[in-house]
């Protein structure tokens, strides 16, 4: 019975991903990179519990062809917002938005760069998408530089009413975008 649900499993998983390895040398070695390949995959599934990690990986696989996965735009989203919440949230900025004044809660941001539809949160209130500051008094922190390549990403702003630059440089790690530097400079 066991031999008979193995020949039924590798026939629906042949199937399953395309057909035999027409690359094989002969039928033994396509069952056995079949078999390989999918052994790693049932492994991380057995145990029914729900490991992001595992889904991270696979989200970055290579494509079937062994060529680089496909960029998908809500990756890249998905990566642009996590980089702009550690950055708006970032404790090296945080004393130069004075966000207890009048006019300044909740966060207003801006930048030619910032990805639609993107929903960022500082201190319990969704930040505030706008066109721009009207002037150096406007409160809006602008984004003038977002750069997110691979696992390195760096982040330039400007905060106008206060009279800083800042830059942010982060890295993707096993969980998820992590800061590893920032800067903030007077530029009064």
């Amino acid at each position: 019975m066991r031999r008979w649900a193995l020949i039924t499993w590798m026939v629906l998983h042949s199937v399953a991903c395309g057909g035999a390895n027409k690359d094989a040398a002969s039928p033994a070695d396509a069952d056995s990179e079949g078999t390989e390949s999918s052994a790693s995959e049932t492994k991380s599934g057995d145990d029914g519990a729900d490991d992001s990690s595992n889904v991270r990986k696979a989200a970055g696989t290579p494509d079937a062809k062994g060529g680089p996965p496909p960029a998908s735009a809500s990756q890249s989203t998905d990566d642009a917002t996590a980089v702009l919440e550690l950055v708006v949230n970032d404790p090296e900025l945080d004393p130069y938005l004075h966000l207890g004044d009048p006019g300044r809660f909740p966060l207003k941001i801006s930048g030619s760069a910032l990805p639609a539809n993107l929903k960022l949160e500082k201190a319990t209130k969704p930040v505030e998408i706008v066109s721009g500051p009207k002037d150096k008094k406007d409160p809006v922190l602008v984004f003038t530089e977002i750069e997110i390549s691979g696992k390195k990403a760096s982040v330039r702003y400007r905060y106008d009413i206060e009279g800083i630059r800042g830059s942010a440089n982060l890295t993707k790690g096993q969980y998820g975008w992590e800061l590893t530097n920032s800067r903030v400079v007077e530029n009064k």
